[in-house]
């Protein structure tokens, strides 16, 4: 009798988030989100073929590049999205497709900006900035920056709520806005603050060397956290179902870190962008 009861305890019972008290079914939603990033990874790519084979107009080689490191990685992460979407379609367990689209959701929206950011570079490679162009992109990157960022929070929010039966602390709610104005701050300085002067003299490629290095550092930053995000998705993947009651300060750790390490990869790219 009693191992018919332990038998009969440990059956696994599925949970696709219709169960309740969740307002919000992340499976039901993954098949779409999945073909969203699928596509847009296609058009990353054909963009990036299409640039290689075209002829750059006389100096626009060198911001044809920038835009090309940009896109690199911006195709990979998009495409690692899709992928992990994918597998949260066939998700049987709610909290665990919870944080798994926590950490894809950071990757779609921070590469979803560094796409517009490569254009702004591409505008510049072929000669399309006669009307001011550029500088309307740049205006177009820093609202998406600050969409992409508002959506995180939301997303951080919603997560630690979620998780906890809309029992979190409201500190935690708090201290997710705080994180959110702040980073909006910063995000706005970044995309304002000038080129520094050349050093000693004046040269005129000074200032595209020095957009050079930071689209470098850019393009690696978003390589490392969208790898990194994807790891630690694929790890909850992973993770048995029994295994999953974690104590509420990682949870608020968790929902933090969901919007402020893919911010850093906004800010990087906002901190590159051409000043035209």
């Amino acid at each position: 009798m009693s191992l018919l009861y332990v038998a009969l305890s440990k059956k696994f019972d599925p949970d696709v988030c219709t169960n309740g008290p969740l307002d919000w079914n992340p499976i039901g939603s993954a098949g779409a989100f999945s073909a969203f990033c699928g596509i847009l990874a296609g058009f990353v790519f054909s963009g990036v073929v299409m640039v290689i084979g075209q002829q750059n107009p006389a100096g626009g080689d060198a911001h044809a590049s920038r835009g090309l490191r940009l896109l690199m990685p911006s195709f990979f992460g998009l495409a690692v999205t899709s992928y992990l979407y994918s597998v949260v379609t066939g998700e049987l367990v709610c909290k665990r497709a919870l944080v798994e689209q926590l950490f894809v959701g950071g990757i779609l929206a921070a590469n979803a900006v560094v796409v517009i950011a490569a254009l702004s570079w591409l505008f510049l490679a072929y000669g399309r900035n006669s009307d001011g162009e550029v500088r309307f992109l740049r205006g177009l990157v820093l609202v998406s920056a600050i969409f992409a960022m508002f959506m995180l929070a939301t997303s951080s929010v919603g997560f630690h709520n979620a998780w906890t039966d809309r029992k979190a602390a409201g500190w935690a709610d708090w201290m997710v806005w705080g994180s959110f104005v702040a980073l909006i701050a910063i995000t706005v300085f970044f995309w304002w603050k000038p080129v520094p002067s050349v050093p000693g003299g004046n040269a005129a490629s000074w200032p595209y060397d020095v957009l050079n290095n930071r689209v470098n550092v850019s393009a690696w930053l978003n390589l490392l956290i969208s790898t990194g995000l994807a790891g630690f998705s694929g790890y909850f993947v992973g993770t048995p179902y029994d295994q999953l009651d974690y104590p509420r300060w990682e949870i608020y750790a968790m929902s933090e870190a969901a919007l402020i390490v893919p911010a850093l990869i906004i800010i990087s790219v906002l901190w590159a962008l051409p000043r035209e």
